[in-house]
């Protein structure tokens, strides 16, 4: 029986963070041993862990000083395979790997255009050099789109034969059980129409534009509302912002939700204002509720899940009064609720199960 780990820094919230969690319980439902190794076993998915999927908390203080550890477990335990997320981690894991001595497969995933945030977060450049130098080690590399793994494949110099394209296993029974909960919102009345976003309060997501674009459709449409789902840095500084452009009024700020997808469901709109992604998740939960979207044609990710725009309005990143114009418009014309929901179902677990599996057993 063919055992994989998965390694994780935490479970703390985040798209990597669940989207692994999909994929391990997908696997254990296949029949095969998963092993979630943490380096801390701490956040808010911890209560979210597939009940048989065996959990190794290797307590480390930091990433560097858990080298020792992955080596040592991959020693002791010999794994078929290891799939790592998050360039930092998949770097350690292959240095950890090598030293093992081990025949461990190693499968590397890629989840954000690494030189866009590179170039906006400086302190990355260390990231991209460790990337030039160990991935050359891994077995197989996956970007979860097109964007990401071009993007990687430039920095890695890897044959283009080894590295691969495979969403993430966004829809599953699960994401459409937690879409159909009941969510109270004293916005979510005939009085108002919402937009809803969703993500971490972080400059990548740019929600400095987002807000920016609400001054632009007050003056169009008294009725917005902007309900923004999410922690992070940025969370007082964006208050603060909301409070100098005199939008507070318009915008809550209602914090973590384990479970978003009913605000997704029940808004009028998704918007997704980021300066880059790796994919997009969050595009495809809203799909997925067949909740209409607009969203910046950023690296890499959007276009992809949209189709260029067939699926949903693609505008230019930082540009607030083009954002707000396509939210309006977006309320005014969008895609059918059927043909939002059948495009989701292209970014299933199945499907990404399927593409995984193909690598694990060298299809």
């Amino acid at each position: 029986m063919n055992k994989i780990a998965f390694i994780l820094y935490s479970l703390e919230g985040g798209g990597v963070e669940r989207m692994t969690l999909h994929l391990a319980e997908g696997f254990l439902n296949k029949g095969y041993v998963v092993d979630l190794l943490v380096i801390q076993l701490k956040g808010e998915y911890v209560q979210d862990i597939p009940d048989g999927i065996n959990i190794i908390d290797l307590n480390k203080s930091n990433l560097r000083s858990s080298v020792g550890a992955i080596r040592s477990y991959l020693k002791a335990e010999k794994p078929d395979t290891i799939i790592s997320a998050k360039d930092y981690i998949n770097s350690v894991v292959l240095l950890a790997n090598l030293l093992s001595g081990t025949k461990t497969k190693t499968i590397v995933s890629c989840r954000v255009n690494l030189t866009e945030q590179a170039r906006r977060e400086p302190s990355f450049n260390k990231v991209k050099r460790s990337v030039s130098l160990l991935y050359r080690f891994a077995t197989h590399i996956v970007g979860v789109s097109q964007g990401v793994a071009d993007d990687i494949q430039r920095i890695s110099k890897v044959p283009s034969k080894r590295v691969h394209v495979i969403y993430n296993p966004v829809v599953t029974p699960a994401l459409m059980q937690k879409g159909a909960e009941k969510v109270e919102h004293p916005w979510f009345s005939n009085e108002y129409q919402v937009a809803v976003t969703v993500g971490r309060l972080h400059i990548q997501k740019d929600y400095q534009t987002l807000l920016q674009s609400m001054s632009y459709i007050e003056k169009k449409n008294s009725a917005f509302r902007l309900i923004i789902v999410g922690d992070g840095p940025e969370r007082e500084q964006l208050i603060e912002q909301a409070h100098q452009l005199k939008v507070d009024h318009l915008v809550d700020f209602i914090g973590f939700r384990s479970n978003p997808y009913p605000y997704m469901k029940k808004a009028k709109l998704f918007v997704l204002s980021s300066a880059w992604e790796g994919f997009g998740n969050v595009l495809v939960e809203a799909l997925a509720m067949g909740t209409p979207i607009v969203s910046t044609d950023c690296p890499s990710g959007p276009a992809e899940i949209l189709d260029d725009g067939r699926y949903g309005r693609l505008v230019t990143v930082g540009a607030e009064n083009q954002l707000a114009e396509a939210m309006l418009a977006t309320l005014e014309s969008h895609p059918p609720e059927q043909e939002l929901k059948e495009r989701a179902n292209q970014f299933s677990l199945e499907h990404c199960l399927d593409a995984y599996e193909r690598l694990l057993l060298n299809k």
